[in-house]
C-alpha cells in the first residue's frame, strides 16, 4: 500500500514539473524577443529627452538639424572651420561655402555658430537624432508636435516678436507652425523643458543646453542675437499632413511672406532622401537592423570567429633528369666572330642613316632658321652695298684741294671761331663728302664760291677790333 502511494505523489510531482518547465522554456525567447526589439527601436521617453532642446525651433531651422544630423562627419568639420573663421559674418559664410562638398544643410547652419558648436560637442547626442531620423522620420515629427502641444497648453510657446506660431485642426490631432517673424532674421531659442513644457512626464530627464548670458530673456526662452539670412536658406521644410521632411528643387529666388503651412505643399518641394554615398561613417547596429538592405551593405561587419582561408597544397612535379653531354653540346657551340662584327657595323650604320639628316632636310632647316630682316634693315644693308659699289675717283688730291678751300673760307669768314672747332668741321665733312657723288661735290663747291664774304669781313673786322680796344 504504501508502495503505491509513493508512486502515485511521484507521477503526480512529475505531472508538475513539466509545465513548469514548459512555461520556462516559452518565457525564455520571449524575452530575448523583448531585449532584441528595446535594442532595434527608441523609446518615446528616449525620443522626446533628444528632440527636446530643438523641438521648438522654427520649422526651417528644425530641418536642417534634422538633416544635418544623419551626417556627423561634415557636422564636426563645419564646426572646427567656424571656429577658426570667427571674423566672418552670416552673409560672407554663405559665400565662401558656396564650392564645398558638405551637405547643403551642414551650410546652412554654419551661420549658426554657437548652435553648431554645441551639435559637434555632444556626439552621442547627435548620432541618437540622426539614427531617430533614418529609422522613422514618422516618428520624430510625431513626437515633436507632442512637445510643442505641452508648450503650447502651457502658455510658453505663442507669436512674439521673434517667432509667429500659427496652428491647424487636422481630423484628431493639432499641427503647430513655427516660423520666423521676419524671413531674411532667424533667432536661436534656449530653454529649459522643465520650464517651458511644464512637468516632465517621463522618467528619463530630458537634455539641456546651455547659453550664454548676454542672450535676452522673453517669456521664459532665452534668444541668440539674430542671423540675417538670404533666400537660400529656406530650401527646406516639413510636411507636416504627411510627416516627413521635404526640400525644395531648386534655389529659392524671394522670400515666403505668406502661411507657413501652404509654402511647403507647393510643386516646388520633394521628399528628402539620405545619400548613402555622402556619409563616410558607420550606421549603428538599430539603423541597419531597420532597414537591412539599403544600410547594411554600408557597414564592415566584424565577427570573433576568424575565417580561414584554406588553400590547397601545389602538387610537387618530381625533377628532370638532365643529360650533362646535352648541356655541355648547348654550351659549347662555336661562334663566328666575324659574322657578328658585321652585323654590328651594319645595325650602327643604319641608326646613323635614320638619325643623320637628308640634304632636302638640312636645307629646310636652315631656310627656318633663316633670320627675317625687316624693312629698315635692308634699307641700311642697301646703302651700305650701294657706298662701296661706287667708283673711286681719279684724282685722290681733288677731295683735299676741296676740303681745304673749305678750311680757308671758313677762317675768313668766321676768325672768332677756335681752330678746334674748325677741324671737327672739317673731319666731318670730309667724311661726308666722300661717299657722295662727285657731281654733288662739285655743285656744292660753286655755291660756296658763289657767295660774298666782304661784308661779313668788314663786319666781324669791326666787332673783333671793338674787342681788342675793350680789353686794352
Amino acid at each position: 500500500m504504501k508502495n503505491i502511494t509513493l508512486s502515485v505523489l511521484i507521477a503526480l510531482s512529475g505531472a508538475c514539473v513539466v509545465p513548469a518547465m514548459a512555461q520556462s522554456s516559452n518565457a525564455q525567447p520571449s524575452s530575448e524577443l523583448a531585449v532584441a526589439v528595446s535594442e532595434q527601436q527608441y523609446s518615446d521617453a528616449d525620443i522626446d529627452s533628444i528632440l527636446a532642446p530643438i523641438a521648438l525651433y522654427p520649422d526651417t531651422l528644425l530641418t536642417h538639424i534634422l538633416i544635418a544630423a544623419t551626417y556627423p562627419l561634415d557636422v564636426v568639420a563645419a564646426d572646427r572651420w567656424r571656429q577658426s573663421n570667427q571674423h566672418l559674418t552670416p552673409e560672407q559664410v554663405e559665400d565662401v561655402l558656396e564650392d564645398v562638398t558638405w551637405d547643403p544643410s551642414v551650410k546652412a547652419l554654419a551661420p549658426f555658430t554657437d548652435l553648431l558648436n554645441t551639435m559637434a560637442k555632444d556626439l552621442e547626442w547627435l548620432q541618437q537624432l540622426g539614427d531617430n531620423v533614418l529609422i522613422s522620420q514618422e516618428r520624430v515629427l510625431d513626437r515633436v508636435q507632442v512637445l510643442r502641444q505641452h508648450a503650447h497648453n502651457t502658455g510658453n510657446l505663442v507669436t512674439n516678436d521673434y517667432i509667429e506660431v500659427e496652428t491647424e485642426r487636422e481630423r484628431d490631432r493639432e499641427i503647430i507652425y513655427i516660423e520666423p517673424r521676419q524671413r531674411e532674421v532667424v533667432y536661436v531659442p534656449y530653454y529649459n523643458p522643465h520650464v517651458v513644457y511644464g512637468h516632465w512626464w517621463h522618467a528619463r530627464a530630458p537634455i539641456f543646453w546651455n547659453h550664454r548670458i548676454s542672450y535676452h530673456h522673453h517669456h521664459n526662452v532665452f534668444w541668440a542675437p539674430r542671423v540675417r539670412l538670404s533666400t537660400f536658406f529656406y530650401f527646406g521644410g516639413v510636411h507636416w499632413h504627411n510627416r516627413h521632411v521635404v526640400i525644395h528643387r531648386t534655389p529659392v529666388r524671394r522670400y515666403f511672406h505668406g502661411s507657413p503651412r501652404k509654402r511647403v505643399i507647393s510643386h516646388g518641394y520633394q521628399r528628402w532622401e539620405h545619400r548613402i554615398d555622402h556619409r563616410r561613417a558607420r550606421y549603428s547596429s538599430r539603423v541597419v537592423r531597420s532597414a537591412p538592405a539599403r544600410f547594411e551593405r554600408q557597414t564592415v561587419v566584424r565577427t570573433q570567429k576568424q575565417v580561414r582561408n584554406v588553400i590547397p597544397p601545389k602538387a610537387v612535379t618530381p625533377l628532370r633528369q638532365r643529360d650533362i653531354r646535352v648541356d655541355k653540346a648547348r654550351t659549347s657551340v662555336p661562334i663566328n666572330r666575324k659574322q657578328t662584327v658585321e652585323h654590328a657595323l651594319k645595325r650602327n650604320q643604319a641608326i646613323v642613316a635614320k638619325q643623320r639628316p637628308s640634304r632636302d632636310v638640312a636645307m629646310a632647316q636652315l631656310k627656318r632658321d633663316k633670320p627675317v630682316r625687316t624693312a629698315p634693315q635692308r634699307k641700311q644693308s642697301q646703302r651700305i652695298e650701294r657706298a662701296y659699289s661706287q667708283p673711286k675717283s681719279l684724282n685722290p688730291q681733288k677731295p683735299q684741294r676741296i676740303a681745304q678751300q673749305k678750311v680757308d673760307r671758313a677762317r675768313t669768314t668766321a676768325p672768332s671761331r677756335s681752330v678746334k672747332e674748325t677741324t671737327k668741321r672739317t673731319t666731318v665733312k670730309r667724311t661726308v663728302r666722300s661717299t657722295v657723288n662727285s657731281t654733288k661735290q662739285s655743285r656744292s663747291v660753286r655755291q660756296s664760291y658763289s657767295a660774298k664774304p666782304q661784308r661779313s669781313v668788314t663786319r666781324i673786322d669791326k666787332s673783333s677790333s671793338q674787342r681788342k680796344f675793350a680789353k686794352n
